[in-house]
C-alpha cells in the first residue's frame, strides 16, 4: 500500500509526499510541495495515481466490511487529490477525464454505502482508463507516430 494511504499509527511524524501535499499549506512545510502565486506547479505521476488505484481497490476487496468513515475521507481524499495534480492536457481528449472523474466519484459512492464490489468494479475501470492514456501519452512523446500508428493510421 503506498504510504500515502495508510492510516497515522501512533501519531508517527513522518509523512510522506502525498500527505504533505494534502495538508494546508504552513511556513513551516516545504514551498515546493505547495502551489503559490508565481510559483511552479507540481503535478503527480500517473504511475503514482495508477499504484493508489490499485493499492485503494486491493485493500476495499481484501477486506469483510465497508471501510469505516474515516478511512474512507483519508481514501478519497488522497486518490481526490491526486487526480487534481494530474498533468495538464494528458487526459483531456474524447472525454476521457470526464470519464475517469466519474469512475471515481462513483466508487467512493459505492463504497460509502458499503458495495464493495461494486465500488472496485469503478476503481478498476478508472485503473485501465488512467493506464491506457498514460500509456498512449508516453508513446507519443517518445515517437510521435507511434499514436497514430496504433490508431490504424499512416506513419507522419
Amino acid at each position: 500500500m503506498p504510504p500515502a494511504l495508510a492510516d497515522p499509527a501512533g501519531g508517527g511524524s513522518a509523512l510522506t509526499h502525498a500527505q504533505l501535499a494534502s495538508t494546508p499549506s504552513t511556513p513551516s512545510s516545504p514551498s515546493s510541495l505547495h502551489a503559490r502565486p508565481g510559483a511552479t506547479l507540481h503535478f503527480a505521476r500517473p504511475t503514482v495515481l495508477l499504484e493508489t488505484l490499485l493499492a485503494t481497490r486491493l485493500e476495499l476487496l481484501s477486506r469483510d466490511q465497508a471501510w469505516p468513515a474515516h478511512t474512507l475521507a483519508r481514501r478519497q481524499a488522497v486518490l481526490m487529490r491526486l487526480w487534481q495534480e494530474r498533468p495538464p492536457g494528458l487526459f483531456e481528449h474524447g472525454g476521457t477525464a470526464e470519464t475517469i472523474a466519474c469512475c471515481l466519484h462513483a466508487a467512493f459512492a459505492e463504497a460509502a454505502a458499503g458495495r464493495r464490489l461494486e465500488a472496485a468494479q469503478h476503481f478498476k475501470r478508472a485503473y485501465y482508463l488512467v493506464c491506457c492514456t498514460a500509456s498512449a501519452g508516453t508513446r507519443g512523446r517518445m515517437r510521435p507516430d507511434a499514436v497514430n500508428e496504433s490508431r490504424g493510421g499512416e506513419p507522419a
